[in-house]
């Protein structure tokens, strides 16, 4: 059977990297259609990259408690990077810097916090490349790197978590990638692109591009 896949396409989500869902001819959902019930018919849900903020405004309250449900009863959500930092329980993001956003959010779908940039505060900015990353990912099906741009790394409680990637230059290894059983559903937590081809980025590197085959094997166990 094949999955139907939603993903979000509301205000906050960034445009950059569309593309590289196309191939999974996903739903395109908004806030409103969210709160009123348009997950009954999916499997997936996928929150990309994009600003946690308007998520939070559009989402807060109904839409979130439409998502937490969609997993409760068996449905899987994909968070990456903004996305990610939103399925936490406490968004950290660039704590003492201009962009700061720390607070709790409501999914909680991992009972602990998003923390970012993972490469290091102040290093990100926004619709810019300065701070990307090829970031070097340890996971069980071997070393690859994916693109990396402001994400977070998560830390808590990780006693129910399966780590499934980690950032292996980054000091202590911190889990880059995570899932979590919620319900009868399950949440997936990505700080980096995951999603991504080197193909849809103008800044691609050749390390990006050497990853590319372990990359695509990844997302396609994910999905």
């Amino acid at each position: 059977m094949k999955l139907k896949i939603a993903l979000y396409d509301g205000e906050g989500a960034s445009p950059t990297f569309r593309p590289a869902f196309l191939s999974l001819n996903p739903i395109l959902l908004t806030a409103k259609e969210i709160i009123a019930g348009a997950l009954e018919k999916v499997d997936v849900f996928i929150l990309p990259g994009g600003r946690d903020l308007p998520y939070h405004a559009a989402l807060q309250g109904p839409g979130n408690a439409q998502i937490r449900s969609f997993v409760e009863k068996g449905g899987k959500f994909i968070g990456i990077c903004a996305g990610a930092y939103y399925g936490c329980s406490q968004v950290v993001f660039d704590p003492g810097h201009p962009l700061e956003v720390c607070g709790e959010r409501e999914l909680k779908f991992f009972p602990g916090s998003g923390i970012g940039p993972a490469y290091g505060f102040g290093t990100f900015h926004y619709n810019s490349p300065i701070g990307a990353r090829a970031a070097l990912l340890e996971t069980e099906i071997g070393v690859f790197r994916a693109y990396y741009n402001g994400g977070c790394y998560f830390e808590g409680d990780l006693t129910d978590c399966k780590i499934l990637a980690r950032y292996g230059e980054l000091a202590g290894k911190p889990p880059a990638i995570i899932s979590r059983s919620i319900g009868q559903g399950e949440a997936i937590l990505s700080g980096v692109h995951i999603e991504a081809s080197p193909d849809i980025l103008a800044e691609a590197d050749p390390l990006l591009r050497a990853s590319e085959e372990m990359r695509q094997k990844f997302w396609n166990l994910l999905i």
